[in-house]
């Protein structure tokens, strides 16, 4: 494992310590929940303004596994694919080649890294390299209007969370063989925040999918902290894609790809 890949490790471990994954389902501004995942909101951030567009507030709804499920066995990645997982959410998916997460020490892209409660990002190989010449924000590749690359968010919640921004996800798929809710919605891009608009050239897809296996958040001890009905845990992976219509159009069998490969076991 090599430096980047280590801090990006550790990384992960901070974001369950101070924000549990929680601020992956907004755009480039997003508000987070603490540390032990009661309810709480996850969206972007809308600037204040004459236009403001009031932000919808959706419920995460997500069936159950069957009474008796069994999770598939673990199946091996493509051929020169990596895998990002995370041993406390307890779920892997597959990276296709040129795709990853950026890593912070050689603007790369990282595909083979095991988190703690994170929420990575992973973008399309055009996102690359991170930081271009003359540009030293990452905000200025987010908020290109001609962005040519797809970006996909996996972040673990509890159930009882709301997400915002976005679009009510319904029942009737099924993601790595387990009941899953999703949505499909065009957006405008503005700076800090999206605006629903049917006609919007920018498109997202929203996904819930439940984690069974997924342990109870721990502190530094590890000691499990308790939800906040003190009811048995558990949790839910929210995967958001993102992108330029066009662009999202033509990584459609890609991402298919990248979903189907999604695993729930250790």
């Amino acid at each position: 494992m090599n430096r980047g890949q280590g801090r990006l490790i550790v990384i992960g471990l901070l974001a369950l310590l101070m924000a549990l994954g929680l601020a992956a389902c907004g755009d480039d501004n997003a508000t987070t929940a603490p540390a032990t995942l009661p309810p709480g909101t996850v969206g972007a951030t809308v600037l204040a303004g004459p236009t403001k567009a009031r932000a919808e507030h959706f419920p995460v709804v997500v069936p159950t596994p069957p009474k008796g499920f069994t999770p598939p066995e673990k199946r091996p990645c493509p051929d020169g694919w990596g895998q990002i997982s995370d041993d406390m959410a307890v779920y892997s998916i597959c990276v296709p080649p040129g795709w990853g997460i950026p890593d912070p020490d050689s603007s790369a892209p990282v595909a083979n890294v095991v988190l703690h409660y994170g929420n990575p990002e992973i973008f399309s190989p055009e996102a690359f390299p991170w930081l271009e010449e003359g540009e030293r924000e990452i905000g200025q590749k987010l908020s290109n209007p001609d962005a040519d690359f797809v970006r996909v968010t996996l972040f673990p919640i509890t159930p009882d969370t709301t997400v915002s921004d976005t679009c009510e996800a319904n029942r009737g798929i099924t993601v790595a063989g387990l009941p899953a809710t999703g949505c499909e919605y065009r957006y405008d891009r503005e700076v800090g925040r999206r605006v629903p608009n049917p006609l919007g050239s920018w498109c997202g897809r929203q996904i819930f999918v439940s984690l069974p296996l997924a342990r109870p958040p721990g502190g530094p001890s590890e000691t499990p902290v308790p939800n906040s009905t003190y009811t048995p845990f558990s949790a839910v992976l929210g995967i958001v894609v993102l992108g330029r219509c066009e662009v999202v159009e033509r990584y459609q069998d890609t991402l298919s790809e990248m979903l189907d490969s999604l695993q729930v076991v250790p």
